[in-house]
This record gives C-alpha cells, sequence and structure tokens, in this order.
C-alpha cells in the first residue's frame, strides 16, 4: 500500500532540495518581511482595539492587509514548488501573481483571511469590556464565595478566543494547499481551488498540523538570534509544506 512520507522524509527532502539556494530563498523572505511588517505595525499603531468601532475598523484594515500577504503567498507557493521540483527559483517569481491571477489571489484568500477575521472578531469585542473590568477584580472579590460578574465576563472571554483560535486553525488547514493547487492548476477558478484543496486535505489535517507543531523549536532560535534565524527557519518551512502537498497530489494521483 502505497503511504504518505513521513515528517522526518519531509523535512529530509527539504533539506536537500535548499542546498546552494538559501541565498535566494533569504532575500525572497527579507523582502515579504520588509513589505508586510510596517503594513502591519502602521494599522496596529494608527488604529488600535480600543473601543468596538475601532475593533471593525482594524478588522477591515487587517482584511485588506491578508489579501495582500496572499499576493505573497501565492508567490512563495510558486518559488517553493520549483525548489520541491528541483529547479532554482528566481527572486522576481515572489511578484508573479501581482499581474497574473490577480482576481483569483484576491478571491481565495480574501476567503481565507475573512473567516480567520471572523472567528477572532468576536473575542476582541469581548476583549475590551473583559480588559475594563480587570481593575474590578480585586483580591476581595476573587477571596468571595461569589462570583462576581467581571470573572464570568473574563472567562466567558476566555472561551470564545479559544473557540474561535480552534476554528480559524481547523479552517486554515482544509485551505492551506489553496495556491499550491492555484500554480498547478491555473484553469481551476477560485471556488474550485478552494473545494479542491477542502478536498485533498480530508484525512490529512492531523498530518499538517503536527507537522507545523514540530517546527516550534526553531521558533525559539528565531527568537534567541533576534528573528535572524527566521530567514533560512522559513524556508525550511515553507519547503517542507510544498513537499507535503506533493505528496498529497501524488498519493490521490496513485
Amino acid at each position: 500500500m502505497d503511504q504518505f512520507m513521513s515528517s522526518s522524509s519531509l523535512k529530509s527532502a527539504a533539506k536537500g532540495q535548499l542546498l546552494g539556494k538559501y541565498g535566494v530563498t533569504a532575500v525572497i523572505t527579507l523582502l515579504i518581511g520588509l513589505c508586510l511588517l510596517p503594513v502591519s505595525m502602521i494599522i496596529s499603531l494608527a488604529i488600535g482595539t480600543s473601543s468596538v468601532i475601532s475593533v471593525f475598523l482594524y478588522s477591515a484594515a487587517q482584511l485588506l492587509l491578508q489579501i495582500l500577504f496572499g499576493f505573497f503567498l501565492a508567490g512563495e507557493a510558486y518559488v517553493y514548488l520549483t525548489v520541491a521540483s528541483g529547479a532554482s527559483p528566481a527572486v522576481k517569481d515572489l511578484f508573479r501573481c501581482f499581474g497574473e491571477d490577480a482576481s483569483k489571489v484576491a478571491y481565495v484568500q480574501a476567503v481565507a483571511g475573512g473567516i480567520s477575521i471572523l472567528c477572532s472578531l468576536p473575542a476582541m469585542i469581548l476583549g475590551i469590556f473583559a480588559l475594563r473590568s480587570l481593575p474590578q477584580l480585586t483580591e476581595e472579590s476573587l477571596a468571595s464565595e461569589e462570583v462576581s460578574g467581571d470573572a464570568v465576563l473574563f472567562l466567558i472571554y476566555a472561551i470564545v478566543y479559544l473557540a474561535g483560535s480552534i476554528v480559524s486553525l481547523f479552517v486554515d488547514l482544509m485551505l492551506s494547499q489553496r495556491f499550491y493547487l492555484m500554480m498547478d492548476f491555473p484553469e481551476y477558478s477560485a471556488s474550485q481551488l478552494l473545494k479542491m484543496s477542502i478536498s485533498i486535505m480530508k484525512g490529512n489535517k492531523g498530518r499538517l498540523f503536527y507537522i507545523t507543531l514540530s517546527f516550534i523549536p526553531m521558533y525559539f532560535l528565531c527568537f534567541l538570534s533576534c528573528g535572524i534565524a527566521f530567514l533560512w527557519v522559513r524556508p525550511y518551512m515553507q519547503a517542507t509544506y510544498a513537499n507535503f502537498y506533493l505528496d498529497l497530489v501524488r498519493k490521490r494521483k496513485n
């Protein structure tokens, strides 16, 4: 029986494919950060989330940022499918989707990013009131036998936040293959790409989640290096994800 490649096998393949290509992929990773991080910081500083109205404005701005990020994700998918195929990528490949299939990229990313934002919106709104109630949770009220309304509100916030995060993660795993599929099947419409991603991820969401968790120790390396190691860690991760996609497609064809 044809089996899927293990997490270690996918990572090993990615390491071999990236040999001699880390220079290009590091530049690509740096460009993504330089293009998106300043915009994200400006949105956070200019809008904030101190009121319900500002939360909605912040969410709308985040959706636009998500759509912009989608163009880079689509370019990255092409770059790392090129790497996983044994060819050499170019820096210009990162920007290939800004002119080609722009409407398709915007549509699929708006759906994925929009769902993620909607999942976080209730917790963000509740968080405003929960934070305002924190000063009222004094030592006396916490020590009393009765549970205060503020404590209940904070508990509801925590539950809603956790539930939203779980749903957002589940949807993100389902739609994770959308841009790889777009590169492989350019004739597919945006809705077909989303449906196909959901289809091929049936029974494989746990595998991808496990692979993602396995990279957590490397995030500590990034933290200790003040983010510099991320220029090499992200290419390693993205090459592994590209190999995961190719493994899915290979299994489906078989």
